[in-house]
């Protein structure tokens, strides 16, 4: 073979050699997105979890509350809550699906990237050996080098001959190892349309659980509406004690702001202590405890639509949690009883200073603080009061920031932990 067919060759050779460096620059990348993909199906993983257990507590509260003389009206805070609960799993589920056929997708890229470099790889070490076989001889070797120009020259092929040995070496290493990388692909890809399929099957599982919670859901509204009159009736009851504890609740923040002006010069100021622990109350937001220590949250902060009268909505200063019967009740910060009072048809109460903030504990059957005692963070403060009416457990928080202007009451959700 000429020199001029040699060089060619050469060039070649390594023109191979820069195309195999981009496609690894570019399977590198594609291996980022996918631990990027790996990190995004962990976390849906995570939230489905979380709302499966969810919804398995509400079955039980929902069963616990059946067997309480059979109070539907109960009944219809959990079905909506469960409903809520199975539309966010679905969601979930969907959200894994569509990330499964990314990942697919991303997988039959590889292969197909795999599969041509791998026949490049063969084309190129098929033409090797045909040119290994054409120059296998040593007088064809030594023709070659003392071809050369000059001394520098035939230095040079002699490298070049070294290298192109090694070379050809390289490439069948590259083949075996393209061929393996394939086979692996191949393997993981059929494991990922397994996976997909599984989640499928519980999406489908799932919108079959839907639709006979929905179909309960419409039953018990349905039952309720028979007793439109009663619920109305309830339902003003319920606004007057709403509007009894809220008075109560400022009453007794405004006469503690008013004390703190008349020691301060009519500015009201928080002692170190307290601007310590109001600090350190800030800081947890988002981290504090549960009120109890099972639950699911069945009312929010804000407007909420009756579950049965239309067009009406029922305010919530804080949240209120479903949980067992008897259920303990905990504080969610370090601090001090301010207020223990009672609500008639509304249980006990509870309002605990935490410095430039109040949380208040409402509906509760039993109290084991008193006012002025100090209570740390989880300690027990009474249990859950049971409606007789309805058949709720529900505990009841919220949460209220005092300073100079006033008081604003927060959202709860917004400062207990996510579930």
């Amino acid at each position: 073979m000429n020199p001029k067919a040699i060089r060619l060759k050469y060039r070649a050779a390594m023109n191979q050699w820069i195309r195999l460096g981009l496609f690894m620059f570019l399977f590198c990348g594609m291996a980022l997105n996918s631990y990027a993909q790996d990190k995004d199906k962990q976390e849906l993983q995570k939230e489905r979890d979380r709302i499966s257990q969810e919804i398995s507590l509400t079955n039980k509260l929902l069963l616990e509350t059946r067997n309480n003389r059979n109070k539907v009206e109960g009944e219809l805070s959990l079905i909506n809550k469960k409903i809520n609960l199975r539309e966010d799993l679905i969601r979930s589920l969907r959200g894994e699906i569509s990330l499964y056929n990314r990942r697919i997708a991303a997988n039959r890229e590889k292969i197909d990237n795999l599969e041509k470099e791998l026949t490049a790889l063969k084309d190129n070490y098929a033409e090797m050996v045909r040119f290994a076989q054409r120059t296998h001889r040593s007088e064809d070797r030594l023709m070659y080098i003392f071809a050369s120009a000059d001394f520098f020259q035939a230095v040079k092929r002699i490298r070049y001959l070294k290298q192109y040995t090694h070379y050809r070496q390289d490439q069948a290493n590259e083949i075996v190892a393209t061929q393996d990388k394939l086979n692996k692909l191949n393997a993981g890809l059929l494991d990922v349309i397994a996976e997909k399929d599984k989640l499928i099957s519980s999406e489908e599982s799932n919108k079959k659980e839907l639709t006979s919670d929905l179909a309960e859901q419409k039953s018990t509204v349905s039952n309720l509406q028979q007793e439109e009159k009663t619920l109305i009736k309830k339902l003003k009851k319920q606004e007057k004690q709403r509007e009894e504890l809220n008075k109560e609740i400022q009453r007794i923040i405004e006469a503690e702001i008013r004390a703190s002006k008349k020691d301060n010069a009519g500015v009201f100021a928080l002692t170190p202590e307290a601007a310590a622990l109001s600090a350190s109350f800030e800081k947890n937001k988002g981290k504090l405890p549960w009120p109890v220590e099972r639950g699911v949250i069945t009312s929010r902060f804000g407007n909420n639509p009756h579950p049965v009268l239309a067009g009406i909505t029922v305010p919530n200063n804080g949240v209120n949690i479903a949980t067992n019967a008897n259920a303990t009740v905990r504080a969610v910060f370090e601090g001090t009883v301010s207020a223990v009072f009672s609500i008639p048809g509304a249980g006990q109460n509870i309002i605990i200073n935490h410095g430039g903030y109040r949380s208040v504990y409402s509906n509760l059957k039993d109290v084991y603080v008193t006012k002025g005692q100090k209570v740390e963070n989880k300690q027990s403060i009474g249990t859950v009061l049971t409606d007789d009416g309805s058949g709720k457990t529900e505990s009841h928080l919220e949460i209220w920031k005092v300073d100079q202007s006033g008081t604003t009451k927060q959202d709860p959700a917004l400062w207990i932990y996510k579930q």
